[in-house]
């Protein structure tokens, strides 16, 4: 058998090194390393940063967070108030004396929106007096201090005389009105000095028997004559109110039942009417029959746009107009400041009208205020405001 020559084998590959423990991962090692390091310096120099950034010391004031707000709203600053409760270091009660044609609602909203921007929470509350004079109303904390604020359609108090001297004599007239409902607020109302006057409402479930108890405290009674109001979403004014467009006659028949009602009265001021007050052919109506009562008349201005005082001086009515409301926020801290401001009001000019309501908290802010001197101010019925009245 011939062989085949064999062919000559191929020399074998040289083996590849084997690689070292540990080499692959090397370089996993040095980039977590470099991240370390790069967030230690991040953290060092925001640390650096907020070092150099000036903390704030005080809390925003509310002064100036509402008044901005206020002003996007058409309502300048000087219109705008604030001022701390006595005793109350985290307290503050806002007052904004908005313009005509205000937009309440969306004030508030934005309010809500700049209180929410700080951290804090603003809400909206129900208000103690809705007949045209209280718009809203908003409470709640913002950077730990309370905030109370509160809308009224009213110009802001008279321009106060400057420092210096007071008037000899000042006198302050207190009126709490709604009253009839309960025989429930009487005896706290007995309670209060008798100079306190009491204003009746002519169809409320008590309004007769209410009004026969307070003659016999020796107190001086108000018809709370029922008035129509501009539209506002609050209560109704109830059936027997003045109404505009009604005849004359009807409107004379309509005060003259009411008084019939609430015997003894000395004086009426209106319920709401913030539309009825600024009608001149319905407050010239009233005025005759309270000519022919020969009571006087408490303008409650519950629209800054009224002429109820001057058509009662035109038919020669003794007339007052109200300063003050006590409680459009039954927020006792808000209560008490409204009598303080009466108070002021009543040294500088000489007198002064508050109008309240015959609500607990005001009745139990009242009870305690009223028990001490007023800083020389003599609380009279307002009937002995008249010879002096504006």
């Amino acid at each position: 058998m011939v062989r085949r020559p064999s062919k000559p084998r191929k020399p074998a590959r040289a083996a590849k090194p084997a690689r070292r423990a540990g080499s692959g991962s090397g370089w996993r090692v040095v980039l977590a390393l470099a991240l370390l390091a790069a967030g230690a310096a991040a953290v060092a120099f925001l640390t650096w940063r907020s070092s150099r950034v000036t903390p704030r010391d005080e809390a925003a004031s509310p002064l100036e967070v509402v008044a901005e707000v206020a002003d996007r709203h058409g309502c300048s600053r000087d219109r705008v108030s604030a001022e701390r409760p006595e005793g109350d270091e985290a307290g503050w009660v806002v007052t904004v004396h908005a313009p005509r044609g205000f937009a309440a609602e969306r004030f508030v909203l934005d309010l809500e929106a700049a209180a929410h921007n700080l951290g804090g929470r603003l809400e909206p509350r129900p208000l103690g007096e809705k007949g045209g004079y209280g718009l809203a109303r908003l409470d709640g904390t913002v950077e730990g201090q309370h905030w109370s604020v509160v809308v009224i359609g009213d110009e802001p108090p008279r321009r106060r005389t400057p420092a210096g001297t007071p008037a000899a004599r000042p006198r302050l007239s207190i009126v709490l009105d709604d009253a009839g409902t309960s025989l429930e607020p009487l005896a706290a109302i007995a309670a209060l000095p008798r100079a306190v006057a009491v204003a009746v409402l002519p169809h409320a479930a008590y309004a007769a028997e209410v009004a026969r108890e307070l003659v016999a405290q020796d107190r001086e009674v108000l018809l709370h004559m029922p008035m129509e109001a501009l539209p506002n979403g609050g209560a109704g004014t109830g059936e027997g109110a003045v109404e505009t467009g009604l005849p004359a006659e009807e409107i004379r028949a309509r005060v003259g039942r009411a008084l019939d009602v609430v015997s003894g009265a000395r004086g009426v001021n209106n319920h709401m009417g913030s539309r009825a007050t600024a009608d001149r052919a319905a407050m010239h109506a009233v005025m005759q029959e309270l000519k022919a009562r020969n009571v006087f008349f408490l303008d409650s201005r519950t629209t800054p746009d009224s002429v109820a005082e001057e058509a009662a001086r035109q038919a020669g009515v003794p007339a007052l107009r109200r300063d003050v409301f006590l409680d459009v926020s039954d927020d006792p801290s808000a209560v008490r400041l409204a009598l303080r401001e009466a108070i002021g009001l009543a040294r500088e000019h000489g007198r002064a009208v508050a109008i309240g309501h015959v609500h607990p908290v005001t009745l139990e802010v009242l009870g305690t205020a009223l028990a001490h001197d007023l800083g020389g101010v003599e609380l009279v019925p307002p009937s002995h405001l008249l010879q002096k009245a504006r």
